[in-house]
């Protein structure tokens, strides 16, 4: 089960990362993707419900990183609900209701697609701790966080830029704005 749970885990990491690039897979190949993340999200949900029903119960009395674990996993959780749904009402190809054109929602999923990612690697550093379990030198593991850290700081820099200066966003408001 541990190894299931975990090929989920990269699964998803490997799917949010391939959608930010939709030129790259193309429209048919990206709703397919969010449409397969969809279905992952479901599965890790349903994986890990034994600690989300845990924490909820007993929130009050969980230590603060696993509150703060919980608290992510719910922006987490509602950041990655709103931008399927507006991928599925803006999609082309596999779901077609005729909305793609609407430049609020395109400017939602892109705002959500990227908090999604931004999220993913903040729940992904909480849980780094587990994932560097087997390292055993401190010096290493203290620069894997701060390599992770200054990663994570730049993504975030790089999709706060490129959402700013995206098309639609100049769209939106004028390009003299900008």
């Amino acid at each position: 089960m541990k190894k299931f749970k975990i090929i989920i885990d990269m699964l998803l990491f490997i799917i949010t990362i391939a959608l930010f690039n939709i030129g790259l897979v193309g429209n048919l190949m990206h709703e397919i993707l969010g449409t397969v993340m969809a279905i992952l999200i479901v599965v890790h949900i349903i994986l890990n419900f034994k600690w989300i029903k845990q924490v909820t119960k007993n929130f009050k009395k969980t230590n603060a990183k696993t509150k703060i674990m919980y608290i992510v996993d719910i922006f987490i959780m509602i950041i990655y609900l709103g931008t399927i749904i507006c991928g599925i009402l803006i999609a082309n190809e596999i779901f077609n209701f005729h909305m793609s054109s609407s430049l609020g929602l395109v400017l939602t999923h892109l705002t959500l697609g990227r908090l999604a990612i931004i999220t993913m690697f903040i729940h992904l550093g909480l849980h780094l701790d587990r994932i560097l379990k087997k390292v055993e030198n401190k010096k290493v593991k203290k620069s894997i966080y701060m390599v992770y850290t200054f990663i994570v700081i730049g993504i975030t820099i790089y999709f706060i830029y490129t959402l700013t200066h995206s098309f639609q966003w100049l769209y939106a408001f004028g390009k003299n704005n900008w």
